[in-house]
């Protein structure tokens, strides 16, 4: 029988979702990403001015932008991007379910954590953040024809900002971006979920700066949940253990990477 060792600790990330063990694994994830600003320093607080600066600027530009967009809108464009749209939806959701059950099945690895981590992000950010700043912003629709600074607070159709289906596109393709570092993957992730963001300002469903606000987010938070796990897996911490061989008592102490 296998003695466990003293000062070791079990690997914290579970290895199935529907364990209480996953249910912990969120907690401390939802707690560690809202609470992260506390713990920003100089560089963080530059990116995150960055990002605010951004979206702030691009508002400016978002009602001459959506003209400009709808005055070009083909039927062909607009079939294409309706479809398309659906990676920042239900096609995500596919796509999380496929590669839980590809791991469960094929008692792959990579693929469990994959999406696990899609799916802890896609909770996080687009679910409880981005939802929660829809329903405190109230923003006005583009197809309202209200403008881009119309703010209405408790209107049913006043969820502009920011885009949801952005942010669930970057939040997934980030997580797969993170796994699969290779250029081509790099680039079909990303590239489809900016041609998301765009699909949302071609169905005039969201301004620009909706679209760069949920891109931000998507992005930040799935970054944040695949380092964390990370360093779950890979603890970089110091152990120790007693060791006995019957004439010597002493204790080993070694660092994990």
């Amino acid at each position: 029988m296998a003695v466990p060792l003293v000062g070791q600790q079990a690997d914290p990330q579970p290895t199935h979702l529907w364990t209480t063990d996953y249910a912990r694994l969120l907690w401390g994830d939802t707690k560690a990403v809202l609470g992260a600003p506390l713990h920003w320093d100089k560089g963080d607080w530059t990116i995150a001015g960055i990002a605010a600066t951004t979206v702030g600027g691009a508002a400016f530009f978002d009602q001459r932008i959506r003209d400009s967009v709808q005055a070009h809108r083909t039927i062909s464009e607009d079939k294409f991007m309706k479809h398309f749209q659906n990676i920042g939806a239900s096609w995500a959701l596919v796509a999380m379910g496929g590669f839980e059950v590809w791991g469960e099945v094929g008692h792959n690895d990579k693929a469990k954590r994959v999406a696990m981590d899609a799916i802890t992000a896609d909770l996080i950010g687009p679910v409880l953040i981005i939802s929660s700043v829809k329903y405190t912003v109230w923003r006005a629709r583009p197809y309202a024809n209200q403008g881009p600074f119309e703010f209405k607070p408790f209107g049913r159709d006043n969820q502009s900002f920011p885009s949801g289906h952005t942010a669930t596109a970057f939040s997934l393709c980030t997580v797969l971006a993170e796994h699969y570092p290779a250029w081509w993957v790099q680039v079909l992730c990303y590239g489809s979920a900016a041609t998301v963001g765009y699909a949302r300002i071609e169905q005039n469903a969201h301004f620009t700066s909706d679209v760069i606000a949920g891109g931000f987010v998507g992005w930040s938070v799935a970054r944040a949940v695949v380092h964390r796990h990370d360093r779950l897996l890979k603890p970089n911490k110091l152990t120790w253990v007693p060791v006995a061989n019957g004439s010597r008592v002493g204790v080993l102490c070694y660092k994990s990477f």
